[in-house]
């Protein structure tokens, strides 16, 4: 492909520098598309502002931070209850390690069954470039696993970087990107809007690079964060967590830019076109219009290329922004904050009762410092004859036993959402528990968790396609073919990497979605393998001991598998002779004729049986084995005979007729509805055997051209 071509489809280069689109429109409608961006994208901040107060709430209790308390007194009890962190945290670590297993996390294959080794490289190269050359893709993936969880959404974005030449794909969280909420499927959304600060220098760079025009340059420094930002409580609140605050006084502050994917009619058609929209917020200023097409070379149509991957937690079925813990433990972890504080109130009452009180002034004792000792006794100055009736000592009782109650309900409620129980966190399961047990109680423990799981992996997948349309576009050559084992078998007769991106391959996330965590897979190979190898009809099984060992040392994560694991040299079927062929047919048992045998003595035997008593004790599905023996067997006294006619006519094939020879074979007596004997009546015709040959005499031929049955 050229590159003109990719100019006027794709509308990038084949560097992969995007085409600026702004000098084909008109300056009028470029400052209309400018205002009505801004406007929607505002617009849909502040449609989501609810939710933003909710989600400032839902950070403030994962992270445990508590704002200042004064009741019921000053200093009082002000602890957290990590109820939310737990379930994030739990989460985050089994949907890490599932999702992104050591070795590879993607696997490619043929949907035709002919670009096999196209797969293998393609898969190679791919996990190359997730786990080492896009270096920020697995902590962003890590990120994501966090972020799902208390939120519920989180978007990846998968584009082509100019400047880093690579393929990049972040995660973006709500403090980044925003879509109307009403949108079901994110893919369906009229806009898509990604927001980022971007400094005075950065924008120059873009300016000198050409992605954006000439005048970007000389926008003014803009404003501090918190005063662009159009969610401040949000932003306030993390800044509280982290306890930072932005620098004020700087001469230098970020622009707030919108990257906002629409529709848009240029040329005034009513053809709508796929763009990618960059204004300056403040002055709505355009900076930068592409069109986000490719050229799809398998089928040369022209492609909208979707940027963004939805990552939903728990389906919302009024929106693509899904549920997370969140929402469903909010309240609870609250109620859980106040019950633990009243709690530790309750008990500090508790600590210093009898030993606060009130003294009356009438009593007459005076002010004065007392050293206690043991054994002592100490004066005062008193007028009173009972010290006792001028004082009052509080007595407050221990905190309400239906308060340990109460939050023991709570904690349950919230670890039965969030799957969060003790098996799974690691505690140990009573002695006397088996390995079936202990898998059925994880399974039941872990329903929740794989089907988000699943979810997730769908998700994935979608990424993975988004990754592998760009190496079919922006694919570096020279360092996919580094990536290669130019020794491997696939890379004969290799010519351009691209193209193994254009056949017809899938991709899908190496993880297994229905294997949500190490232990759970150990625990299924280990009964697999145990039961194999106990099985009396798996025991003498090499390849399948061999498959189920093999199985068992992946679970365990062992290292060169293939060096301690040796496949297993493939076994030849015992040589039998006729009587134990029989045997096996009186048990309805398959044998297969083997080349090395004497098949016409096979043969012979074997109509020698069907005239017996024995062959009456057959089942019908013994006679159908039989049957099917006695055809294999002719067919290799076929082979034979033709092998040995070719040697004596110097190659030239001869045969039997259809109107002799062998069709003479079904006339045998207790032979009848066994085999269905051919057409003819078994006279004259030449059969093409030699004269006097072994094999003619089977077949009852005396070399004379007639075929004669021969007793047995």
């Amino acid at each position: 492909m050229n590159n003109k071509t990719l100019n006027a489809v794709s509308g990038m280069s084949i560097d992969a520098m995007p085409v600026n689109l702004l000098n084909k429109i008109s300056d009028d409608d470029v400052k209309t598309i400018g205002s009505e961006c801004v406007f929607n994208f505002k617009a849909d901040i502040a449609s989501r502002s609810a939710w933003m107060k909710r989600a400032s709430n839902w950070l403030k209790l994962f992270s445990g931070h508590r704002d200042p308390k004064t009741f019921p007194w000053p200093l009082c009890s002000n602890i957290h209850v990590p109820l939310l962190s737990t379930a994030c945290l739990q989460f985050q670590a089994r949907a890490y390690e599932a999702l992104i297993p050591n070795k590879e996390v993607a696997k490619c294959w043929s949907t035709d069954g002919k670009s096999i080794d196209s797969a293998k490289r393609a898969a190679r190269y791919l996990n190359y470039q997730l786990l080492d050359e896009m270096e920020e893709w697995e902590e962003d993936m890590d990120l994501l696993q966090l972020l799902l969880p208390i939120y519920g959404s989180s978007v990846k974005k998968t584009y082509y970087d100019s400047s880093k030449k690579r393929i990049v794909s972040l995660t973006l969280s709500h403090d980044s990107f925003v879509a109307p909420y009403g949108v079901k499927r994110l893919e369906d959304a009229p806009r898509k809007t990604h927001f980022f600060y971007l400094y005075p220098n950065e924008i120059k760079r873009k300016v000198k690079a050409g992605i954006y025009i000439s005048g970007a340059d000389e926008l003014e420094t803009g404003r501090p964060v918190s005063a662009q930002s159009l969610e401040p409580e949000f932003k306030e609140q993390s800044d509280k967590i982290t306890g930072q605050t932005e620098a004020s006084g700087l001469a230098v502050y970020p622009r707030l830019f919108i990257e906002q994917h629409v529709e848009l009619d240029l040329d005034n058609t009513g053809r709508l076109i796929p763009c990618v929209v960059t204004v300056d917020v403040d002055t709505e200023m355009i900076v930068s219009i592409t069109k986000r097409t490719y050229l799809d070379l398998t089928d040369g149509e022209e492609k909208e290329f979707e940027y963004f991957t939805s990552y939903g937690f728990i389906p919302n079925p009024e929106s693509w922004m899904s549920y997370g813990f969140g929402h469903f433990i909010e309240g609870l972890n609250e109620s859980a904050n106040t019950i633990m504080n009243q709690l530790i109130d309750g008990g500090t009452l508790a600590n210093i009762s009898g030993k606060t009180g009130l003294i009356s002034k009438r009593a007459g004792v005076k002010k004065h410092k007392m050293e206690i000792a043991l054994g002592q006794f100490n004066e005062i100055d008193m007028t009173g004859d009972d010290i006792r009736k001028a004082m009052y000592i509080y007595e407050f009782k221990e905190p309400s036993q239906a308060l340990f109650s109460l939050l023991g309900f709570v904690q349950q409620f919230s670890k039965e959402i969030s799957t969060v129980s003790d098996t799974l966190m690691g505690k140990l399961p009573p002695s006397d528990t088996t390995a079936t047990t202990m898998l059925a109680v994880m399974e039941q423990g872990m329903k929740v968790f794989s089907a988000i799981h699943k979810r997730e992996h769908r998700s994935l997948k979608k990424e993975l396609k988004k990754i592998f349309i760009l190496n079919s576009l922006f694919l570096n050559e020279g360092k996919y073919f580094t990536v290669q084992d130019s020794t491997s078998p696939e890379m004969r007769g290799y010519t351009i990497g691209r193209t193994d991106f254009l056949n017809y391959i899938d991709v899908k996330p190496a993880s297994d979605p229905n294997i949500t965590s190490r232990a759970e897979k150990l625990i299924k190979a280990r009964s697999a393998y145990e039961l194999a190898t106990q099985n009396p009809l798996i025991a003498n099984n090499t390849e399948a001991l061999y498959e189920v060992t093999k199985d068992l040392l992946v679970a365990n994560e062992v290292q060169n598998i293939d060096r301690i694991l040796k496949l297993p040299e493939p076994q030849e079927p015992p040589d039998m002779s006729p009587q134990e062929e029989h045997a096996e047919f009186l048990k309805e048992q398959a044998i297969e004729p083997l080349p090395i045998q004497n098949h016409i003595q096979h043969y012979n035997e074997h109509t020698i049986f069907s005239q017996s008593d024995w062959f009456n004790q057959l089942t019908l599905q013994g006679k159908k084995v039989f049957e099917d023996h006695m055809r294999k067997t002719i067919a290799f006294i076929y082979l034979s005979e033709q092998e040995l006619l070719n040697q004596q006519n110097g190659g030239i094939n001869g045969g039997i007729n259809d109107s002799g020879g062998m069709a003479g074979m079904g006339s045998h007596s207790g032979y009848e509805g066994v085999f269905e004997p051919s057409a003819g009546d078994g006279g004259g015709g030449n059969t093409g055997m030699p004269e006097g040959s072994e094999l003619g005499a089977v077949f009852g031929t005396e070399g004379d051209g007639n075929s004669n049955q021969r007793d047995y």
